[in-house]
């Protein structure tokens, strides 16, 4: 894929919260540091456990995050995620293995910042890096809030 459509999917995501720091410069300068990568239905994209090599943007598509409950065997769903959508971000940042498991629920298309891409975005683009970095940081917050939200919801 070129760069210009790389830059377009890019785009894409202008009004998303993962990127609501960046300008439309930025996404230009960015581009090259993304890859796109498309999954069919019924494809685990990563396992809970597995190392962390990147963090996805969902083009298009549909995933559920579930997690691994203390009976084996049995998921259970945390999310499901459609376009707009970030996932992989923790793993990425704290260094640990994968929390959950995400698998496509249908067709589904990412946009896929790589952990040795993200590294050299953030050495060779150190403004458009700490952009991006506060839109993950916002992305996460809201995302503590509402699981917050959800668990005082259950006491």
């Amino acid at each position: 894929m070129t760069d210009s459509a790389t830059r377009e999917h890019l785009c894409a995501f202008k009004g998303e919260t993962s990127f609501s720091f960046l300008s439309e410069e930025d996404f230009a300068k960015i581009a090259c540091y993304f890859e796109t990568a498309t999954f069919p239905a019924r494809t685990v994209i990563f396992r809970e456990g597995d190392p962390a090599e990147f963090v996805g943007f969902v083009l298009s598509g549909r995933l559920e995050v579930k997690k691994q409950t203390e009976f084996k065997g049995n998921q259970l769903i945390i999310a499901i995620l459609t376009r707009g959508a970030v996932v992989g971000e923790l793993s990425l940042f704290d260094g640990h293995t994968r929390s959950a498991t995400v698998e496509t629920v249908e067709d589904s298309v990412l946009l896929v910042l790589r952990k040795d891409a993200c590294e050299a975005l953030l050495r060779d683009q150190p403004a458009i890096g700490i952009k991006l970095l506060k839109g993950f940081i916002r992305t996460l917050a809201v995302r503590l809030r509402k699981a917050t939200e959800r668990l005082t919801a259950v006491f």
